[in-house]
């Protein structure tokens, strides 16, 4: 059994800001076929709200990345999607590096959008217990 709890922090730099509507529910992988690897499971009930200023010839992006690594055999994939005008990444394996997960973020925008994600477990992963992972969400100057 795998289960994984994420806890979402925002920050900004300069006046862009995100905020992020809350916190998804613990991620649990309970679902498994002899001879197959463990079904993922996901969760898209969280949102982020992002917000831009308006100097001419600028965009931004958002960045994602853990606190702490996964365990052995398990992964976190998170998927933003973009607002309009910007390019979501898609789905981007989390670890302790900041990765872009949406690019191109216009100037002026002021968008809600989903935020999806998916825990994976393979075999050797074994059991688990329970732990937490905090997801932090950056907007910075593109590129």
């Amino acid at each position: 059994m795998v289960t994984a709890l994420l806890l979402l922090s925002s920050r900004a730099v300069r006046a862009q800001t995100i905020v992020v509507s809350g916190n998804p529910a613990a991620l649990k992988i309970t679902t498994a076929v002899a001879g197959s690897q463990p079904a993922s499971v996901s969760d898209n009930s969280t949102t982020y709200t992002v917000v831009t200023p308006n100097p001419a010839n600028r965009t931004y992006k958002i960045t994602a990345q853990l606190n702490a690594p996964m365990p052995t055999g398990v992964s976190l994939t998170a998927s933003l999607a973009a607002p309009a005008g910007a390019t979501s990444v898609g789905a981007v394996a989390l670890d302790l590096t900041a990765r872009d997960v949406v690019t191109g973020i216009p100037r002026q925008t002021n968008a809600t959008r989903t935020i999806a994600y998916q825990l994976s477990a393979t075999v050797s992963a074994g059991v688990i217990t329970s732990s937490t992972r905090i997801v932090t969400l950056t907007v910075l100057q593109f590129p």
